[in-house]
């Protein structure tokens, strides 16, 4: 198994090419792995994914994020397929569906780097979307569900950007 070396490939790509676009074949792949991903109380039913790849519909998304972060620059950095997890308002445990989402993105993100894809986790957007419900209606989103998290994904624009060696780099002990 590659595992190890695809989490340590995995980067933050916050400047993507918009005229790329990721074959569907590889973002059913990516969606797929992000429906891998444990789920506390293996409740998958509380949990929905919007893909997003439509170009008319990512710009009305980073609209909406450029608005709710009073900002210019594209909070999607122009790319181009956005996934976005949505969780049921019914939860089993409290805040259980933020750990979900993470799950669900960072599984995302290691399949996108697998394939070669560049992406990037987002908290912003979906908290925008969470607080425009026409916008996430919109998009689909079902009744009863809100956006909690988000993983964009396209082809970046800086080729020579690297992942990272694997160290134990966080605040660590042992019991």
């Amino acid at each position: 198994m590659e595992t190890l070396k695809t989490i340590a490939a995995r980067k933050s790509t916050r400047s993507f090419n918009p005229d790329k676009r990721i074959a569907k074949a590889d973002l059913d792949t990516i969606v797929a792995a992000g429906c891998a991903a444990p789920v506390g109380g293996a409740d998958y039913k509380s949990l929905h994914l919007t893909v997003i790849a439509d170009p008319a519909a990512l710009d009305t998304v980073a609209q909406a994020g450029r608005q709710m972060m009073h900002s210019d620059t594209n909070p999607l950095y122009n790319a181009t397929a956005l996934v976005v997890v949505s969780a049921s308002a019914e939860q089993k445990f409290p805040g259980i569906e933020y750990a979900n989402a993470g799950c669900i993105v960072e599984n995302m993100l290691l399949a996108a780097a697998d394939l070669g894809i560049d992406s990037v986790y987002i908290w912003g957007v979906s908290v925008g979307m969470a607080e425009n419900r026409e916008l996430w209606e919109k998009m689909g989103v079902p009744e009863g569900f809100r956006p909690v998290s988000a993983a964009a994904l396209g082809y970046g624009t800086d080729s020579g950007a690297t992942g990272k060696e694997l160290s134990v780099s966080l605040a660590t002990n042992y019991v």
